[in-house]
């Protein structure tokens, strides 16, 4: 059976920490079997890593229409899910893509960075991606909506939480009721479940960054995440960090990214059923 036909669908993000990591991505791509692969700050020119992942994956893949690509590069090798750029503005790119028989938009996003802006801009930047998503969402007339990216922001920082910015939340039940009325307003909830794989009892690494400096208090972090517009929470399956796959680590020898080889982001994948 094909893998395209398969029930599930699989995303990739990953940020490269401007590095040639094509050989990586490309056993990344082929040991996820994902459909689409997502880079941030990769040196790589698109066309190049494109190229590799035809040869040494599946000649399938290609690059949906961008407005811009200065900031992510994308690679799907499934024509039906579109993904063509449809809105593009600082440090976003927003998507209209299929999921099943549902329309819906994949919003990309790479955060400004946490050594050089402090907690309050940080969050500030979350209230202006979620009012670009608001606007396009109007825009295309689609809800269903899916935020995927380096947000360089942890799940319990309160721009990912608050409700003018991005309203997300650690569990299905708290999105169940679908807004969240605040100062006369209602405010669509978004479910983040990436809450479940912090620490030693997460079944996988126990973050996506490591970081002790005065920047990174916790040590692990996880700035890598997806947060899903309570509408498509029944098509959501899994979310996992990756440290390996087959024949390659993304570690080093404490289980913390390998920034000096490979980059010090882990990647994540996320997986949907194209079905509810």
């Amino acid at each position: 059976m094909s893998i395209l036909s398969m029930d599930l669908l699989r995303f990739v993000f990953w940020n490269v920490n401007i590095k040639d990591l094509t050989y990586s991505v490309c056993a990344l791509a082929k040991s996820t079997k994902a459909d689409v692969i997502i880079l941030a700050e990769n040196l790589v020119r698109s066309h190049r890593t494109l190229g590799a992942l035809r040869q040494d994956v599946n000649e399938q893949f290609f690059i949906p229409n961008v407005i811009s690509e200065s900031r992510f590069h994308c690679f799907s090798r499934d024509a039906n899910l579109d993904l063509s750029e449809v809105h593009s503005a600082n440090r976003i790119s927003i998507r209209r893509w299929k999921l099943g028989t549902e329309k819906a938009l994949l919003v990309l996003v790479h955060g400004v960075d946490i050594r050089n802006h402090d907690r309050e801009t940080r969050q500030s930047f979350a209230e202006y991606i979620a009012g670009e998503i608001r606007f396009v969402s109007k825009e295309q007339k689609i809800k269903n909506i899916v935020v995927m990216g380096d947000f360089n922001m942890n799940p319990y920082d309160p721009g990912m939480n608050i409700a003018r910015g991005l309203n997300a939340m650690m569990t299905r039940k708290c999105v169940a009721r679908g807004v969240r009325q605040h100062t006369g307003g209602k405010y669509d909830l978004y479910y983040n479940p990436m809450w479940s794989l912090f620490g030693d009892n997460s079944k996988g690494p126990a973050g996506t960054v490591y970081d002790t400096s005065s920047q990174g208090p916790y040590g692990w972090n996880i700035l890598d995440q997806v947060i899903i517009h309570h509408s498509l929470v029944p098509f959501f399956k899994d979310v996992k960090i990756l440290s390996a796959v087959d024949g390659q680590s993304f570690a080093n020898r404490y289980g913390r990214p390998d920034k000096k080889n490979v980059s010090d982001h882990f990647p994540i994948l996320t997986e949907f059923r194209r079905t509810k």
